[in-house]
């Protein structure tokens, strides 16, 4: 089988395991959500928001070291990375275990410190773990992967659900995260014959760490994101307006499943086209068609029938979310695009020009939400996504000059109605079933039913 039909079928494959997940997290999530209210799951997200930008730091560029390799990795390299996993991960517990109180009361939230003790110590399962999911990406394994993926997440709503029902409040949420790391941990042992050890090789630390260094330069950079909400919209908005957006923004992950999917996807599989730019630029768009169809689409519809649904289904209590949903939503697709650009820039080895464009973003996205946060409330954060939009010139302009200029017609088609239906959600309900309309214009193209036609022959192949 071809690469890009390997690829197309194993991403097919993951595709359908986080749809079954989605539906999975959209039960348990509106079941929790609904039981233990805004002002818990704002405490939640706000504890798992710092927690997990300290895992993304953790990582330390780690993973794409290990998937970067031209050569499949020795045992020594994943036991180098095992053992380098272990000590980052045991700093940063120890930070959130014995600096909890310090760190609630600079959030100004001083319930939230048992919870981000509780939560840090997840950091060495989810990070230790690491090395395993990656050998089982490099050998393309998506099966493999797809069920283990599955398979814990279930184990979350197993712990989660029974604890929110029985008045466990943000607790509910953290119990399932830890049966969730722990069941990961466990199949993705037995997945894989891979056992790593502790290793302590200073020249090929040296090697991984400054590698890390400059890839983790820029993912630390974008991690800030994650610390926009608990941080600004916890100060100036309160703990249940980060509680609207912690759903908002979960809501809007599970939609965009296929943007993960694709990333994981391209960083073992771009890494065997020998650096060809004309070869890459192809996959580029490629991937941004079906980035732009997998995750604009799903946002679209949801958007549409939002309004009548989330109240029914998570309570009146979450319906003002429906105001900063949309916007969100215009900035998930809107990375969905340029999500294959940076595994291009990282492939080629550019990973200060992923720096500046996560650097512009940042400052773009951190520097409205801090402007328009305490004027217009958890709106600000909605339109601070709109704002760092802009950013994406500056990663075009990197890759146009690495490759070439992609062509954006087709994947910006579905973009911009993904969009405007989005935008007309908000208007009546008139118009907002109308939209729907929208969603099949690209149809109209022959060029366009060809190509979904020739996906589906690779998918039945």
């Amino acid at each position: 089988m071809g690469l890009r039909s390997k690829v197309i079928k194993g991403g097919a494959l993951m595709v359908i395991r986080q749809a079954l997940g989605i539906l999975l997290s959209l039960i348990g999530v509106l079941f929790i959500t609904k039981v233990i209210g805004p002002r818990e799951y704002g405490l939640y997200g706000m504890s798992y928001g710092i927690v997990s930008f300290l895992g993304g730091l953790g990582i330390w560029g780690l993973d794409v070291y290990l998937l970067r390799k031209t050569s499949n990795p020795d045992k020594q390299d994943y036991d180098q990375v095992f053992t380098l996993l272990l000590c980052i991960s045991s700093v940063f517990t120890l930070t959130l275990v014995l600096g909890q109180h310090i760190i609630a009361e600079m959030l100004k939230v001083p319930e939230s410190a048992p919870l981000l003790a509780t939560l840090g110590l997840t950091l060495p399962i989810s990070l230790l773990n690491l090395p395993l999911t990656i050998k089982l990406d490099r050998d393309l394994n998506f099966q493999r992967v797809a069920y283990i993926e599955l398979i814990s997440q279930v184990s979350y709503y197993v712990a989660a659900l029974p604890l929110a029902n029985r008045g466990a409040g943000a607790w509910a949420p953290v119990g399932g995260l830890w049966l969730q790391q722990i069941t990961m941990v466990l199949l993705t042992v037995f997945s894989t014959d891979l056992r790593p050890r502790l290793c302590w090789k200073p020249s090929l630390i040296r090697e991984m760490l400054v590698y890390g260094l400059s890839y983790s330069s820029s993912t630390w950079i974008w991690q800030l994101r994650s610390l926009v909400n608990p941080v600004i919209v916890g100060r100036f908005a309160g703990v249940e307006a980060v509680g609207f957006i912690a759903l908002a923004i979960r809501l809007a992950e599970m939609l965009a499943f296929a943007k993960s999917v694709t990333w994981r996807l391209a960083m073992a599989a771009l890494a065997k086209l020998e650096n060809d730019p004309f070869r890459l630029r192809k996959s580029i768009e490629e991937g941004m068609r079906l980035q732009a169809l997998a995750v604009g689409l799903p946002m679209a519809a949801f958007a549409i029938v939002a309004p009548v649904v989330l109240p029914v289904v998570f309570g009146k209590d979450w319906t003002p979310l429906l105001q900063v949903f949309p916007l969100i939503s215009i900035g998930y697709i809107s990375n969905s695009i340029f999500n294959l650009h940076s595994s291009v820039l990282y492939l080629l080895g550019k990973n200060l020009s992923v720096t500046w464009f996560h650097t512009a973003h940042i400052a773009l996205f951190a520097g409205s939400a801090f402007l328009l946060v305490p004027y217009l409330g958890m709106v600000g954060y909605g339109w601070a996504e709109i704002a760092a939009i802009a950013s994406y010139i500056v990663i075009h302009i990197y890759i146009a000059k690495e490759i070439g200029s992609p062509n954006y017609t087709v994947a910006f088609g579905w973009l911009i109605i993904s969009i405007a239906v989005l935008i007309l959600s908000t208007v009546n309900e008139t118009v907002r079933y109308l939209s729907f309309v929208l969603l099949l214009l690209p149809l109209i193209s022959t060029k366009e039913r060809n190509s979904l036609i020739g996906y589906f022959q690779i998918l039945r192949s």
